[in-house]
């Protein structure tokens, strides 16, 4: 009896030659058992020593890949005793499910950072090269989120704008890219006589979309780059319509200011950068 006892632990692997040569450590090994994942073949009474077969050894590369397809370790239960691929494929339907949802939230955060990132490069570009020439410029047609607001000419409440934020919330809408302000009449606004501003922002790419969206481009636009206190534009507006006069075109009626670096952030208003857009036509 004791010589088939020690030729069946001669089969069995230690706890350490199992970490060793699985590339795990013992703690790992242990954490398993726990979870139930990975149960030793034999525990010695007398000392707790843990003892691994061949085949429980051949679970380790099983967990590993279950891991690497971005399973958690309590959703990997009963990998082992499963005698049917059906517990695989219900599996493996429920993670691509779930992975398909972190797949998007990841393109958005991408997006995101690269549309922020892309602002302050086209900030700097247009500081650094004292850039503040008119220009037209045909703007491709997109659609954009919208809130209707008060405005009070205070462009700190109306960029970072605390109701604009609980409202894309409140519906589970992620925006991307430069909050825009949109006035119906570019003249009220050069003379702080508006008292009205739709807020607008890009929604992201895999937003379900159930906010009305407002049309934005489609047509040119008059632009040209303000620098400074978002608030003293005026004289730019005076510019831009003394242009389209010089040169044939019809300004507005309404205009958009597009806030390329701003209170998002700097707190520096010198170094604010704004884009101004009037629709024009021949």
């Amino acid at each position: 009896m004791i010589g088939k006892v020690w030729v069946a632990m001669s089969k069995l692997h230690t706890i350490g030659e199992v970490a060793s040569t699985c590339g795990v450590s013992r703690k790992t090994l242990r954490f398993y058992e726990e979870l139930g994942l990975l149960a030793p073949d034999y525990v010695c009474p007398s000392n707790g020593y843990r003892y691994y077969s061949e085949d429980t050894m051949h679970m380790i590369p099983i967990l590993k890949y279950y891991k690497q397809m971005g399973f958690r370790l309590n959703e990997m239960s009963g990998v082992g005793d499963t005698a049917n691929y059906f517990y695989h494929q219900q599996n493996f339907l429920s993670k691509l499910t779930e992975l398909k949802k972190e797949e998007e939230r990841i393109q958005n955060c991408y997006q995101s950072v690269s549309d922020w990132l892309n602002l302050l490069n086209e900030g700097v570009m247009a500081t650094e090269n004292d850039i503040s020439d008119i220009s037209l410029k045909y703007i491709e047609q997109d659609y954009y989120y919208f809130m209707e607001q008060p405005f009070e000419y205070d462009y700190k409440k109306s960029i970072i704008n605390i109701t604009w934020i609980n409202y894309l919330e409140q519906h589970n809408s992620e925006i991307t890219g430069p909050v825009v302000l949109y006035f119906d009449d570019y003249q009220e606004k050069a003379a702080g006589k508006c008292q009205q501003v739709i807020v607008t922002q890009k929604p992201c790419k895999n937003n379900q979309h159930t906010l009305p969206l407002k049309d934005f481009g489609g047509q040119m636009y008059l632009c040209m780059y303000h620098r400074g206190n978002p608030g003293e534009s005026s004289e730019k507006y005076a510019h831009m319509e003394a242009w389209a006069k010089e040169h044939g075109y019809t300004l507005g009626p309404g205009c958009y200011e597009r806030f390329v670096i701003d209170y998002w952030s700097l707190k520096n208003q010198e170094k604010f950068v704004t884009e101004i857009m009037i629709p024009v036509a021949k």
